[in-house]
């Protein structure tokens, strides 16, 4: 089919999509018999890998005994039961759960579960959202007010939130002063400077991803950073929002990010992974004085979407719960995260490579034109995309971003392949990325 008879919008008009029909475990086949490496599980959902009957089958027998229940006039089991199984699973007090379509949706509702609570306390000027620039939350408009990418906020600037943004914490490029990449801490401070810049009175919750992977990827923060942001939200009656759309469920090698750091969030926001990508699935889970606060009150939340507790999602995210735990996901993950890291060292011996950064399966690669300065590609280069064509060539496909150093220019690579992936397998995409960028440097350095 020719570009001008297929009926899809596409995302980029020109751009080259291949028809995938069929994928298995970390691969996926398109109609000429092209296979690829998933690198990006996917958009970084496909966690427990594709084609898994498993999962199909617990999908067909709950769409033959309920396929929906509407929220607002009733419960269903499957959701009752994820409930419960969840929160049990959650760290601390995270005994409430609420559970959307995505992970847009999940920001969405804990915006507005963040703004009522603070009405039903009486602290009605508490209105504000501060998140981080180089943070990504979604693509709805509240979700994209909290964003901090300047590309996609972009065309729609005059449509979002004034929400204050703070510096992100990122020691390779940190801009403040100190730093020399080895934080400081100086990155969370800037949280406390925007509160009280902002005042106290007026903000709500602070919302943040626990390790990035949007503007730049792979921003892991050291030790006592989520402790001091912990610190001065409680200081100053804030919520801390923890987005693990992309972390939760295992990517970093436990059920949930913010556990490697035994801080607790007042909310974790979660999607992709919770379903591994066989439904639409995303939620909140929200500490137990977060739901009392509308009980006490005798207030229903005033908020709904049409999938909300959706008993099909439900039922695939009791079985990606089960799958996690009789394949011991987290236990894998955690080998394959040790070996990742050992092996992605090699790229480092290569001239374009600035930084390598990694954080369960997931891994980052900075790409530079002066490694001494760490000085970016212009964006003009494409360097980036030169690597992943290669890739593409050699049956990989990867996930690339461009302007990473200063909004415009500098690329990076960044990985975050299903978790059932191999030792084998995980070297093969190894291999292919280093051929890649010997490749793209022969034609760029």
């Amino acid at each position: 089919m020719s570009k001008a008879d297929n009926a899809l919008f596409l995302k980029d008009p020109a751009g080259d999509y291949p028809t995938i029909v069929r994928g298995e475990g970390i691969y996926l086949h398109d109609d000429e018999g092209r296979r690829w490496i998933d690198g990006a599980a996917g958009a970084s959902n496909v966690t427990l890998g594709h084609g898994r009957s498993d999962i199909a089958r617990v999908l067909g027998d709950q769409a033959e005994t309920l396929a929906y229940a509407f929220s607002i006039h009733f419960e269903s089991q499957p959701a009752r039961e994820y409930a419960a199984r969840l929160t049990a699973l959650a760290p601390g007090d995270l005994n409430k759960a609420y559970f959307v379509s995505g992970g847009s949706e999940a920001i969405e509702s804990a915006m507005k579960i963040a703004r009522q609570y603070h009405l039903l306390r009486g602290r009605e000027s508490k209105q504000l959202l501060i998140s981080r620039w180089g943070g990504y939350h979604g693509g709805t408009l509240g979700a994209m007010s909290l964003s901090g990418v300047p590309g996609p906020r972009a065309p729609f600037a005059s449509w979002l939130a004034d929400f204050p943004h703070i510096a992100p914490c990122h020691p390779y490029r940190c801009r403040f002063e100190g730093c020399n990449g080895v934080c400081n801490l100086a990155c969370a401070d800037d949280l406390e400077v925007e509160i009280r810049r902002r005042g106290p009175e007026n903000v709500a919750a602070f919302v943040c991803e626990p390790v990035p992977i949007a503007a730049f990827v792979c921003g892991v923060p050291p030790e006592g950073y989520f402790s001091r942001v912990r610190e001065i939200c409680d200081r100053h009656d804030v919520l801390f929002i923890a987005d693990e759309i992309v972390t939760g469920f295992g990517r970093g090698g436990r059920l949930f990010a913010m556990e490697h750091w035994d801080v607790l969030p007042d909310m974790i926001v979660f999607g992709k992974g919770a379903s591994s990508g066989y439904m639409p699935l995303g939620g909140v889970l929200m500490r137990q004085a977060i739901a009392d606060a509308f009980a006490d009150a005798g207030q229903e939340f005033h908020h709904i979407f049409t999938y909300v507790n959706n008993p099909l999602a439900m039922r695939v995210g009791l079985e990606v719960l089960d799958i996690i735990e009789r394949e011991e996901i987290l236990a894998h993950v955690c080998e394959m995260a040790a070996h990742l890291e050992h092996r992605s060292r090699c790229f480092l011996d290569r001239p374009s490579v600035g930084e390598v950064r990694t954080f369960g399966l997931i891994l980052g690669i900075e790409l530079v034109q002066d490694r001494e300065r760490r000085q970016p590609f212009p964006a003009e280069a494409g360097f980036g995309r030169r690597v992943a064509r290669h890739m593409r060539e050699r049956g990989l496909n990867g996930a690339t971003t461009s302007g990473c150093a200063d909004g415009v220019n500098g690329d990076d690579l960044r990985f975050y392949p299903p978790l059932t992936i191999t030792r084998p397998e995980l070297d093969t995409l190894l291999d292919i990325v280093e051929e890649s960028l010997a490749a793209a440097e022969k034609e760029v350095l």
